[in-house]
């Protein structure tokens, strides 16, 4: 084996105080060092091994791969696997760029392969980094219930590290490196760890929060004992980021939604580490976020379907990942995300001195309806997260609403699921339109009118395959309401593209177009949701608008059944004005009429 091995004058650290036992002083060279593995020959276990000892220290690790044959690779870093087994071509070739932190004072690297094809590799300790950034970061390392989801892949699954920058100015920085699958263990292995504290700057935050999948005995990559989560959480996690001049933040793992029927409230959970990792918290005096405990105790002072409604309990076609529907009980979805994060937080805000004034202050009202007619609704729809301010907190309620603003509105108010987007069967809609999911519930729920859509003769109810029959298995299927095309449209004429359906979701909504609308959310609503006990009495006054015949016939029984539910009221001359715009006051004054229904009926 040729290699070279040196201390580089030209890398001499900057001439300031580094954190003890971590980065090079004024005086010191980093380390570094090329291997030339040419000669290298594989141990009996086909393994490539070199193992170094190094000054303490962050450190960059290159391994460069290819040749003239078939290369075949695995490749780990302290006993973790940071690059999975992977083919190149003969002639190609690889560089595997890994950041690295020592452990017990060495760098082992180990390649495994048939035909691993190493031709060298690189060690080299990184430059100190004793200064802190230009704005505190709050690195989040975690699993999936914290991880940040694609929603054109996953929705509607949500972590809440995903939205927690939402509650904090723009003065600090939030990197979520949460990952899904991962244990305290797994993640370290992975060089998920070392990737944030070879990165992270003094003054800088950790969140660390772990315990879900740690004692998952059946997955060996997975599973650590209590005993050794302990030492890995207090030496490794919270031990190097103190080292690197950062503050860790113990967080136990989110609570799951488990419910005592017997006792009628949630229960405990992920206790296996979460009373550890309270005594890490107390034994190293770490700032500590019980998240376990805070979840369970505020998920026990809400109704048990409004915090169920916060979890990836889906409904067939809702997600994107499990068309089928899920019962999930861990994971997320946005309303829970944001629940959690806006918890933790709070315990940001009420108990971390320095961190504490980066947390945007809880803001329940708009702070440009005061006064106006709206003010109360608009207010109660903010704090419920169904609407949110057109600019920071200002609800801005004289401005025109779009057919999407509106029915991704009331079908929040009325507790009904977005579906996960589907390529060709959304109209107009496309993937990146903010309001595509809403679209994609409403086609399959037969929530829009047809008379909203253009070239449309109609609905129909049919039953759709989500999933094909197998051998030891039946197909899945549910019923969606299909829009048809009207019966006598040129055929020759649409296929040139000059006739279609669409929905024009930005596009102001009419008031007679909001009243149907209306009525088909709270329709399905007092349907599918709820007892069905709750005084739903159709008001008795049977005075008619004064421009009723100015409404379209299609959408009269719609309006008269809005205002008998008291949904709407007119102008204050009598007048129902069914061709106006809705204003954002109009729209909040409905929204907020549905929204008490639905908690009148349990939904």
């Amino acid at each position: 084996m040729k290699f070279t091995k040196f201390l580089s004058a030209a890398l001499i650290a900057a001439a300031i105080p580094a954190v003890p036992g971590v980065y090079a002083g004024e005086n010191d060279a980093l380390f570094e060092a090329t291997y030339d593995m040419e000669d290298i020959k594989q141990n009996d276990n086909k393994e490539i091994v070199l193992t170094e000892e190094v000054p303490d220290g962050d450190y960059t690790v290159i391994i460069r791969t290819g040749g003239d044959t078939e290369t075949n690779a695995n490749i780990y870093i302290n006993g973790g696997e940071r690059v999975r087994a992977y083919t190149l071509e003969a002639g190609k070739t690889q560089e595997n760029v890994q950041p690295v932190v020592p452990k017990d004072g060495k760098i082992e690297v180990k390649v495994l392969g048939e035909n691993p094809n190493v031709t060298d590799i690189e060690i080299k300790q990184m430059p100190d980094r004793t200064e802190k950034g230009e704005k505190p970061t709050i690195y989040i390392a975690g699993d999936s219930t914290a991880q940040t989801y694609d929603y054109a892949k996953t929705y509607p699954q949500t972590g809440w590290g995903q939205v927690f920058a939402d509650y904090f100015t723009d003065d600090v920085i939030v990197e979520n490196r949460s990952m899904g699958g991962r244990s305290s263990k797994s993640y370290d292995n992975d060089g998920r760890l070392d990737r944030i504290l070879t990165e992270m700057h003094p003054g800088d935050y950790v969140f660390i929060q772990f315990g879900i999948n740690d004692g998952a005995e059946n997955k060996p990559e997975r599973y650590i004992s209590v005993p050794d989560y302990k030492e890995l959480i207090t030496n490794k996690y919270i031990g190097e980021i103190k080292k690197r001049g950062g503050i860790p933040v113990l967080l136990t793992a989110t609570a799951a939604s488990w419910w005592d029927e017997e006792n009628s409230c949630f229960m405990e959970s992920r206790q296996d580490y979460a009373v550890p990792t309270r005594e890490i918290a107390e034994e190293t005096g770490v700032d500590f976020i019980d998240v376990n405990e805070i979840m369970t105790d505020t998920w026990n002072k809400n109704k048990k379907d409004e915090v169920l409604s916060f979890y990836f309990i889906c409904e067939p076609l809702e997600s994107k990942a499990y068309p089928a529907g899920t019962d999930d009980h861990t994971h997320l979805k946005e309303a829970g995300a944001r629940a959690v994060a806006r918890l933790i937080a709070d315990e940001v805000a009420d108990n971390m001195d320095d961190l504490c004034m980066y947390v945007k202050p809880y803001e329940e009202k708009f702070t440009d309806t005061a006064g106006h007619w709206c003010e109360e609704k608009a207010n109660i729809l903010k704090e419920a997260g169904i609407v949110k301010g057109v600019r920071e907190d200002e609800f801005m309620p004289d401005k025109q609403v779009t057919r999407a603003e509106y029915l991704e509105m009331i079908m929040r108010a009325c507790g009904i699921p977005g579906h996960a987007y589907r390529e060709g069967e959304c109209l107009d809609v496309l993937n990146d339109d903010w309001y595509c999911y809403a679209v994609q519930s409403a086609l399959d729920k037969g929530l829009i009118p047809p008379e909203m859509l253009g070239d449309c003769g109609g609905t129909k109810i049919v039953e759709k395959i989500i999933e094909e029959a197998k051998e030891d298995t039946e197909a899945v299927t549910t019923e969606v309401t299909v829009y048809e095309f009207t019966q006598n449209y040129d055929t020759e004429i649409y296929s040139k593209g000059r006739v279609e359906m669409k929905f024009d979701g930005d596009k102001p909504i009419t008031r007679e177009e909001m009243a149907a609308l209306t009525m088909n959310c709270a329709s399905y609503m007092m349907k599918n949701f709820g007892s069905g006990e709750a005084d739903m009495t159709v008001n008795a006054n049977t005075e008619t608008f004064t421009d009723e015949d100015e409404i379209n016939p299609e959408y009269i029984n719609a309006v008269e059944a809005a205002k008998g539910y008291s949904f709407i009221k007119g102008m204050g001359d009598g007048s129902f004005c069914p061709k106006e715009t809705l204003t954002r006051a109009q729209a909040a004054s409905v929204a907020g009429a549905a929204l008490a229904m639905r908690v009148s009926i349990g939904g």
